[in-house]
């Protein structure tokens, strides 16, 4: 038996997400899908101790009969997958002759069904408490993801990192954020945790390592609740929230009193009163997302690339210091639809009249269309007009530049390729001012529509299917900026 050590807590999660050993126990093919994980994004499979007393391998990776034959003494990882009426004994069995830095608590029917799993988690708790050194995540959870530590739950999660880290209380969530984001937007993360019901490791200890975390700019946070074992998370967690120097986008589950009642049954967590949470983000520069994955998605797309360009381009972050923006398109009657649209959501459409429109009207005499904001400049795309007077509208009183457009079927085209030159050159005047510039791509079954997309997002372009998402994913950005002023 290994003597226990005192009470110590692992606050440095780097070795949670860049693991030099990883035991699976027990490997089963029902949870192939670690395995393969691992595989994808290339983990040294020597380190990779899959423990069956029945198989002789997995997706051709090496079984070993018993947890003896594994020649470490410390594991970094343990991912546990057996039954809940044997959880506490293997902990304990385990913890008995191996020294473990983290658990990653498969093992569901736990605080989320019934009494006996409540009672388990009980005896969990006390199990780890006294194994000091050790921490844990789950149970009940889907695990980590991290492409710089070479480790994932699913083959589908992209290898590259990037700078998005994720904290979510639902693996199913955690998941199509990662599937979603990457396919949708294309974004990267750099490490992303499902802790499930919560009883170790808790959701404040996590924003504190992102905090610090010189991998992680943006924070994505789903979480139902809190666990009843842990009383003083709450204030916990507006302590560290007030502290956090990167945005956070906090999405919760159970708002309504319905949805609490699912919350029991799928985390077992504790839901709290929207008042309290209605504090919480009034006093700290966490930015609340509604209950919308897809929302959450749009959101985090625009902080990713607001922040990659300002860290690219070498600059210091600059906010957004008001709403107003220009509109630029083809068709009037999508410019009425755009100015409702932008004008219930709050931003400004300044009007361009007196001499601020003769200025305009030098540059394109229009004699179809509109400069009034919005921009409708039919015909002329291709030509440099269509580029000047656009500049000539874009000064500090700017923040957003929305240009809609449409696929073009011949991409080899002068005339495209006039329009696109004409793109780029207002992108570079937008950016040079620090403003947002995104172009609007509806989206429709396509092949010139899928080509165009590939090249704009190619070349770095911000792109959302329609005006409504682009233009709310703009004023959360905004609002960060402007809580970071205030707080």
């Amino acid at each position: 038996m290994l003597t226990l050590n005192s009470k110590s807590s692992f606050n440095d999660f780097d070795l949670m997400f860049n693991p030099k050993n990883v035991m699976i126990y027990e490997a089963k093919p029902k949870i192939s899908f670690f395995v393969s994980g691992f595989i994808r994004q290339n983990f040294d499979l020597n380190n990779l101790y899959l423990v069956s007393p029945k198989l002789d391998s997995i997706l051709d990776v090496k079984c070993i009969k018993s947890i003896d034959e594994i020649p470490a003494e410390t594991i970094d990882l343990v991912i546990l997958s057996v039954r809940r009426s044997i959880l506490i004994e293997t902990i304990e069995e385990i913890l008995s002759k191996k020294i473990i830095k983290f658990f990653h608590i498969f093992t569901a029917g736990t605080g989320e069904s019934d009494d006996v799993g409540i009672e388990i988690e009980k005896q969990l708790k006390k199990t780890l408490n006294r194994f000091g050194d050790t921490r844990a995540i789950g149970p009940n959870c889907m695990g980590l993801y991290s492409p710089k530590g070479k480790i994932a739950y699913y083959s589908s999660f992209p290898v590259e990192s990037g700078n998005i880290s994720l904290i979510f209380q639902s693996g199913d969530l955690h998941s199509k954020m990662v599937k979603f984001g990457s396919r949708r937007y294309d974004l990267k993360f750099s490490k992303g945790v499902s802790v499930g019901n919560c009883v170790d490791i808790q959701i404040s200890e996590l924003l504190s390592y992102f905090n610090e975390d010189i991998d992680t700019d943006i924070i994505c946070v789903y979480q139902e609740g809190f666990s009843p074992f842990t009383k003083e998370e709450g204030k916990r967690l507006l302590c560290v929230m007030k502290k956090m120097k990167k945005p956070v986008l906090y999405m919760r589950g159970g708002k309504t009193l319905r949805g609490q009642t699912a919350v029991l049954t799928h985390t077992g967590a504790i839901a709290t009163s929207k008042n309290i949470w209605k504090a919480i983000f009034k006093q700290t520069p966490a930015i609340e997302v509604k209950s919308s994955l897809d929302e959450l998605i749009d959101y985090t797309y625009m902080f990713y690339k607001y922040f990659n360009y300002f860290k690219t381009s070498n600059k210091p972050i600059k906010y957004p210091e008001n709403k107003r923006a220009l509109v630029v398109l083809w068709s009037g009657g999508f410019g009425i639809l755009a100015t409702d649209t932008l004008t219930e959501l709050g931003i400004d459409l300044p009007h361009f009249t007196g001499a601020a429109l003769e200025k305009l009207k030098a540059i394109y005499p229009s004699k179809i269309g509109s400069l009034a904001n919005p921009f409708d400049l039919p015909w002329v795309t291709s030509k440099r007009e269509y580029l000047d007077v656009c500049k000539a509208a874009i000064d500090d009183n700017i923040d957003l530049v929305i240009v809609e457009t449409d696929a073009w079927r011949d991409l080899e085209s002068n005339h495209f390729k006039g329009y696109y030159h004409n793109l780029t050159e207002i992108k570079k005047h937008v950016e040079s001012l620090n403003k947002v510039f995104t172009i609007i791509l509806h989206e429709y079954p396509s092949e010139s529509r899928k080509k165009f997309y590939a090249m704009l997002i190619a070349d770095n372009y911000l792109v959302y299917p329609n005006i409504d998402i682009a233009a709310k994913s703009f004023l959360k950005l905004y609002e960060y900026g402007n809580k970071q002023k205030s707080l």
